[in-house]
């Protein structure tokens, strides 16, 4: 009897709008999105790019979901990159600039997939000082991501930069000579953002 008094109150309850399930993928999409996760990211058919990008990573076999995902960032972060060079050295981007959410991920396990190297504190206050950019142009222009990793439910804050951006080269550089303070040196040929008007 109590069974059934519970049974008529979960079904007397409103139900819950149930979440659009993933459109199943034909064959030749799964083995395209199979053969994107195998071949180099430098080799992959740029025609493709489009169709492997649209792909929707819930219809993929769990196994396939965190691979796409990896991928699907570093193409994004390689076209951000692209972007950029195509701007110039000199980068003017607005104060309230927009971070590619397309080229970000808060899982350290996908950044590193997709070819993010963590970098330090003193790496990214190297790379303030010798671009004039704010943090926040760092993110937009180029590939720093900040992600807050949940060590024993402490935040720690982490930096990353994508291996192919031209930050890696200062930071490279700081990490080859110290903190030596050689500006001319450090900044050549390297990009850098303009001062902002008032």
């Amino acid at each position: 009897m109590v069974r059934l008094a519970a049974l008529c109150l979960l079904l007397a309850l409103p139900a819950r709008a149930a979440e659009p399930a993933a459109k199943a993928l034909d064959d030749d999409t799964l083995a395209m999105v199979r053969a994107f996760l195998k071949t180099p990211t430098s080799d992959l058919p740029a025609e493709h790019v489009p169709r492997f990008l649209e792909v929707d990573p819930q219809a993929l076999p769990p196994k396939l979901r965190r691979p796409f995902r990896a991928k699907r960032l570093e193409l994004y972060t390689l076209k951000q990159i692209a972007d950029g060079k195509r701007r110039g050295s000199i980068r003017m981007p607005e104060a309230d600039c927009l971070v590619p959410k397309d080229a970000t991920s808060a899982e350290v396990g996908i950044l590193g997939m997709a070819g993010y190297v963590e970098i330090t504190d003193d790496d990214e206050l190297f790379l303030m000082r010798q671009t004039k950019c704010t943090e926040h142009d760092l993110m937009c222009e180029f590939s720093l991501r900040v992600v807050l990793d949940k060590e024993n439910k402490i935040n720690r804050r982490r930096l990353f930069l994508h291996v192919k951006d031209p930050m890696m080269g200062l930071v490279g550089m700081r990490r080859a000579y110290g903190s030596v303070r050689q500006t001319n040196f450090f900044g050549a040929g390297f990009p850098s953002c303009a001062s902002r008007l008032k």
